[in-house]
C-alpha cells in the first residue's frame, strides 16, 4: 500500500480529524472504498472509471487524495453549480477539517471575464442604444470594486441583457501581451494562478476547447497537470462533439466584418480598402441569405486576401488574417467534411448555423487526452447501461481502465415508489398528450405540488406547461417562461408546494433535497430525435460495424438520460418519494425489461391508488 492510500484511507477513520471537524460527515463505506481508488489510481498514473451513485459522496472520495498528493490536480465539472459548490464550500471546508493547505484556483471560460479594454472601447461609442449604455455604465461602475473581473460578480447576466460581446473578448480578438491592458486582465491574472495552483477547478468546456487545440497563442490554455479528476464524466462525449468539430453562424462573419472596420477606422489611412471591404461583406451577407455556400466562400476568399496583404501593418491586422484563415478552413469543413465527420444546418435565414462534428468521439478524446502522460479518474452517477461500463468505454475511446462501481446507501425500497402506467395512448399522439396531462395533473394534485415534470422535447413542454399552469392551485414554473435557469430553481426551492417544468437542461446537475421534491414525473422514454443528422451518422457507422443501430446507440443512450432524470428523485437519506414515467410502450415493447433493470430499486406500481396512498402515509 503506497503512502498516499495509506494516508487517505485513515482520514477516514473513526478517530480522524475528517469525523470530528467536516459538518456532517457521515462514515459511508463505499465512499472510504472509492477514495482508495481514486488515490491509487494517483499513485500509478492510471485511468479510472468509477460510478457513484447519488449518496455515495464521491465529491468528498477526490477531494481527499488531491489535497494529500503533491500532484498537481485539475477537477472538471459540467455544471456551474457543482463548480461553484467545490471552489466555495467542499475544497475550503475540507481544508479546514484536516488542517492541510493546498493553493485552490478557479479557472472559467474567456467568456466569463471582463475585458477591461472592449469595455471601455463600447461605453464610449458614439451609436450605442439607450439599454446598451445603461447596462454598460453598470458594468463600468462595477468594474471599478471587482476584485477578479469574474462577470458574476454583476446582478445580471451580460449577455442576457444583450452586451456580452461588449464587455468580453473571444479568442479571435484577445491580443495577449500585445494588449495595453495585460497586466490588468482578468482572464490573464486567473490563469496565471492557475499556473502556480496545486489543485484547478474548471470546467468541461474549456478543457475540451484547450484539448482541441482550438485557441492558439492567446486562447484557452490550460496549464499540465499530473492528475485530471473529471466529475459529471457522462456528460464527455456530447460536449466533445461541439469542441471538436465546427459551428459556423452569420454572427461568425459579422463579428470579423465588425472588427474589421473597427480597425480600419483607427488606421484612417485606408478609404479604398474600408470601401471594397464594405461592399464585399455586403455580398458576402447576401449569399449568407440565399445559402448559397459556394458564393460565400468566394467572397470570403476575397476577404481574406485583402487582410492577408495588410498584414504586416500591425499586430492587430496580422490576428484578423490569421482569424480570416481560419474562417477560410471552416467553411471548407462545412462544404466538405472531413473523413469520420458529417456536416448539417439547422436554423433560417439570420439564424443559420452550419454544423462539423465528429461521428465518433472516441477516437477524438484518446488523441487529444487520454494520451497525455497523467492519472485520469472519471467519475459519475451514471456511467453504466444494464450494469456494464462497455457503452461508455466506446464513447469515451477507452481502451485500457479499471472498472468501479458504488452502490447507493439509500434505501429505495422504502423511501420510494415508481409508477408505470399500462394503459396510457402513445404518447406521440394527440390522444396521448391529453391523457399525459390528465395523469400529470392527478399526479401532482396527489403530492400537493412538490414536483418536477421532465420533459424530452420543448413541443411537449410548451403544450402542457402552461396547461398545468391553468389547472393547478399551486405556483407553476416553466422553462423559457419563468425566468433563468437558477433564478426558477430557487423559486422552486422556497416555496416548498410549487412544480417546475422544464426540459433537457433540469435532467442532470440539479440538487433538490427535502420536501421541496417528492415527485418527478418524466413524459416519455428520452429517445433523441430520429431525423437528427449526427445520431444518423452513428447509427450508419454502427450497422456498417455490424452493430444495431437501436441496440447499441438509441436505447443505451436513452437509458442513461433516463438514469439521470430519475436521479433528481432521492437526494438524501430522509428524502421520500415517487418517480413516474408516463410510457406505457415499456410494457409492450422488447426494451421495455431492459429499461426496467436501469431503474432505482424501488417498488414499481401501474396503480394511481398506489401512488396516492404513498402520500398520504406522509401525513
Amino acid at each position: 500500500m503506497s503512502n498516499l492510500v495509506g494516508t487517505v484511507r485513515h482520514d477516514f477513520d473513526d478517530a480522524s480529524a475528517l469525523v470530528d471537524s467536516l459538518p456532517g460527515y457521515a462514515r459511508r463505506e463505499e465512499q472510504i472504498k472509492l477514495a482508495g481508488e481514486i488515490a491509487a489510481a494517483f499513485d500509478q498514473k492510471s485511468m479510472l472509471l468509477a460510478e457513484a451513485e447519488t449518496g455515495t459522496g464521491k465529491t468528498l472520495a477526490y477531494l481527499i487524495p488531491a489535497l494529500r498528493s503533491s500532484d498537481k490536480v485539475l477537477i472538471s465539472t459540467h455544471t456551474r453549480s457543482l463548480q461553484d459548490q467545490l471552489v466555495h464550500r467542499d475544497l475550503p471546508a475540507v481544508q479546514k477539517a484536516l488542517g492541510v493547505r493546498r493553493r485552490v484556483a478557479l479557472l472559467k471560460g474567456r467568456s466569463n471575464y471582463l475585458c477591461p479594454q472592449n469595455l471601455r472601447r463600447s461605453a464610449s461609442g458614439a451609436q450605442l442604444e439607450i439599454w446598451q449604455k445603461k447596462s454598460l455604465l453598470k458594468v463600468l461602475e462595477w468594474s471599478q470594486t471587482s476584485s477578479d473581473g469574474d462577470l458574476s460578480g454583476l446582478d445580471f447576466d451580460v449577455f442576457a441583457k444583450g452586451i456580452g460581446p461588449m464587455v468580453t473578448t473571444t479568442a479571435d480578438q484577445c491580443l495577449g501581451s500585445k494588449c495595453g491592458d495585460f497586466e490588468d486582465c482578468p482572464l490573464m491574472k486567473a490563469r496565471q494562478k492557475a499556473q502556480v495552483a496545486d489543485i484547478v477547478v474548471t470546467n468541461h468546456s474549456l478543457l475540451l476547447a484547450d484539448a482541441a487545440l482550438k485557441s492558439g497563442e492567446y486562447g484557452e490554455i490550460l496549464p499540465g497537470f499530473d492528475v485530471y479528476v473529471i466529475d459529471e464524466a457522462h456528460s464527455l462525449p456530447e460536449l466533445a462533439c461541439q469542441h471538436f468539430g465546427i459551428q459556423l453562424t452569420r454572427l461568425t462573419l459579422i463579428q470579423w466584418l465588425n472588427d474589421m472596420q473597427a480597425l480600419l477606422d483607427e488606421l484612417g489611412d485606408e478609404p479604398a480598402l474600408k470601401q471594397d471591404a464594405v461592399l464585399l461583406g455586403r455580398e458576402l451577407l447576401e449569399a449568407w441569405q440565399k445559402s448559397d455556400l459556394e458564393a460565400v466562400d468566394e467572397h470570403w476568399q476575397q476577404m481574406t486576401k485583402h487582410a492577408e496583404s495588410r498584414r504586416e501593418r500591425s499586430e492587430e491586422m496580422a490576428r484578423m488574417a490569421d482569424r480570416a484563415v481560419q474562417i477560410v478552413a471552416e467553411i471548407a469543413m462545412v462544404r466538405k467534411p472531413a473523413e469520420g465527420f458529417v456536416g448539417w444546418s439547422d436554423g433560417d435565414v439570420d439564424n443559420r448555423r452550419y454544423v462539423v462534428a465528429p461521428v465518433e468521439t472516441g477516437p477524438v478524446l484518446r488523441q487529444h487526452l487520454w494520451e497525455r502522460p497523467a492519472a485520469f479518474i472519471l467519475v459519475s452517477a451514471t456511467l453504466r447501461v444494464s450494469g456494464s461500463f462497455a457503452y461508455t468505454k466506446k464513447r469515451l475511446g477507452f481502451e485500457e481502465a479499471s472498472e468501479s462501481f458504488h452502490a447507493s446507501p439509500f434505501d429505495y425500497g422504502t423511501q420510494a415508489m415508481i409508477y408505470l402506467p399500462r394503459n396510457l395512448p402513445d404518447p406521440r399522439s394527440e390522444r396521448g398528450l391529453d391523457a399525459m396531462t390528465d395523469e400529470m395533473e392527478t399526479l401532482i394534485r396527489a403530492a400537493h405540488g412538490r414536483a418536477f415534470v421532465l420533459f424530452t422535447s420543448w413541443q411537449a413542454l410548451n403544450q402542457i406547461g402552461p396547461e398545468l399552469a391553468r389547472r393547478l392551485p399551486w405556483n407553476v414554473l416553466i422553462q423559457g417562461e419563468s425566468g433563468s435557469r437558477d433564478a426558477i430553481l430557487e423559486t422552486f426551492r422556497n416555496d416548498t408546494h410549487s412544480v417546475l417544468c422544464g426540459t433537457r437542461s433540469f435532467w442532470e446537475g440539479v440538487d433538490v433535497p427535502g420536501e421541496a421534491l417528492s415527485l418527478v414525473i418524466i413524459d416519455k422514454m428520452p429517445f433523441a430525435p430520429p431525423n437528427d443528422p449526427l445520431l444518423q451518422a452513428r447509427i450508419r457507422r454502427c450497422e456498417e460495424q455490424g452493430g444495431s443501430g437501436f441496440g447499441d446507440i438509441q436505447l443505451p443512450e436513452a437509458i442513461a438520460t433516463l438514469r439521470q432524470g430519475a436521479g433528481r428523485l432521492i437526494r438524501s437519506v430522509h428524502d421520500r418519494g415517487v418517480m413516474a414515467l408516463l410510457d406505457s410502450r415499456l410494457y409492450v415493447k422488447g426494451y421495455g425489461r431492459e429499461v426496467a433493470r436501469n431503474l432505482p430499486p424501488a417498488p414499481i406500481k401501474d396503480d394511481l391508488a398506489e401512488v396516492r396512498w404513498f402520500f398520504e402515509q406522509e401525513a
